[in-house]
């Protein structure tokens, strides 16, 4: 019995890392292979960028059609269509058909998220919620930082690591094939007053659309960054990864000390040494020392990364427990927003400037929230500490943004019993 019900759980956990690691190898192997194709980095931005524009056409349709044909179906659909948009990017070498494909994947990814999400949210009790929840954060970051070395496998210039992706793509349907649970409703009503949102938390909205920006640029160009200095794939997985494990290692310590004191003043100091550890990369590219370099987006991983989760849990602070699965979802819209412009723009700013000018936007959009932050503690009281909840750990895709407060938040006024088999997702 007790198999029977951890396995649908595991299958799910197992099912959402697969899917992670494809989608972050994807996003370095397409930087670099635009580096080798020479593509200008105007259009890599382009391409990276038409992503998140997927994303958010996805997470509008595909609630529809999981109500019309079910889970299971929409999950296969979609898995078979995004294998076919990375495979088919190694056939045909043209940055607009690119970033057609790349438009397509997110749409693809947001389906195939949408579903193991709701349905792993589904499977959680309230007993089970929070250490499911850890489990799912840990697995996520591990899985997107072990991709990073998956480039080593295979050339980026040939077909192999497109075919990889590919496959992990579609081993990530066994999982959920495999599980043996009524699938979950997903209703979809109104969609959210984003004017509201914005008016509630303004500081909140602030960091989660500019988080999206730079999580955004430094994930897409990253990877062509690294290869325009130079360093070669072994050092691009280094690279790339490092940014990954900053992030990791110090999302839950800076957000335990965000639940001890003013969240905002945390955003703040966040926000200002986010900014100074992005100048350290082009530091280190201006001396050759790629150790420095390393460390930097260690560091940049480890002050940047968190801010989602920082703006989030802001925001929920302002909100009445009702209101935030519904503020979750305007959470998505405006990550995916700072997610599509961040590559576009720093690709503009790399092109007219210099290369290093990625680290520059990173740096300034920190900086921007860190004044905002204090512009908002200068304007507004803060907050009794005692009414602030839980700080609420995201990971890095923007699949996952309302999966979190979903995990952690669902429960927090509805009985399990009246809603085992609902998940509301309003955009």
């Amino acid at each position: 019995m007790l198999k029977q019900t951890l396995f649908p759980i595991w299958s799910l956990l197992i099912g959402i890392a697969v899917l992670t690691m494809a989608s972050a190898l994807q996003s370095s192997l397409i930087g670099i292979r635009a580096s080798i194709e020479e593509f200008n980095t105007t259009a890599t931005g382009l391409i990276m960028s038409a992503y998140y524009l997927g994303f958010i056409l996805g997470s509008v349709l595909v609630p529809n059609w999981v109500k019309n044909v079910g889970h299971i179906r929409v999950f296969a659909a979609v898995a078979s269509l995004a294998s076919i948009t990375i495979l088919m990017q190694s056939a045909v070498v043209n940055p607009w058909f690119w970033m057609l494909m790349r438009m397509g994947t997110g749409l693809c990814y947001a389906g195939l998220f949408i579903v193991t999400e709701s349905w792993l949210n589904d499977i959680a009790t309230n007993k089970t919620r929070g250490r499911l929840f850890s489990i799912y954060i840990i697995e996520i970051w591990a899985s997107q930082t072990i991709s990073q070395f998956l480039l080593n496998l295979s050339s980026p210039s040939g077909y192999g690591l497109f075919i990889l992706t590919s496959v992990l793509i579609s081993l990530a349907v066994v999982p959920l094939l495999l599980v043996r649970t009524p699938s979950p409703t997903i209703n979809i009503p109104e969609k959210l007053n984003i004017l509201g949102l914005i008016k509630t938390a303004p500081l909140g909205v602030t960091g989660v659309t500019i988080a999206g920006a730079t999580s955004g640029a430094l994930l897409g160009l990253g990877a062509l960054y690294a290869k325009s200095i130079g360093m070669n794939i072994a050092e691009i997985s280094f690279f790339i990864g490092a940014s990954y494990v900053g992030g990791m290692f110090l999302q839950w310590p800076i957000g335990k000390l965000s639940d001890r004191q003013d969240r905002r003043v945390t955003i703040l100091w966040v926000g200002v040494v986010g900014s100074l550890a992005a100048f350290i990369v082009p530091l280190g590219g201006s001396v050759n020392n790629q150790i420095l370099m390393m460390t930097g987006m260690f560091a940049v991983g480890a002050f940047t990364f968190p801010m989602y989760s920082l703006a989030s849990s802001h925001m929920n602070d302002q909100l009445r427990p009702e209101q935030i699965l519904s503020a979750s979802s305007g959470m998505i819209l405006l990550n995916g927003i700072g997610g599509m412009l961040g590559p576009l723009i720093a690709a503009a700013l790399m092109d007219t400037l210099r290369i290093d000018a990625l680290f520059w936007f990173v740096a300034g959009l920190n900086l921007t929230v860190a004044l905002f932050a204090l512009y908002r503690i200068n304007q507004q009281p803060a907050m009794v500490i005692e009414e602030q909840g839980d700080q609420i750990p995201v990971a890095l895709t923007v699949s996952s943004v309302a999966t979190a407060e979903m995990l952690v938040e669902a429960d927090s006024s509805t009985p399990v019993e009246e809603k085992s088999h609902e998940v509301e997702i309003k955009l």
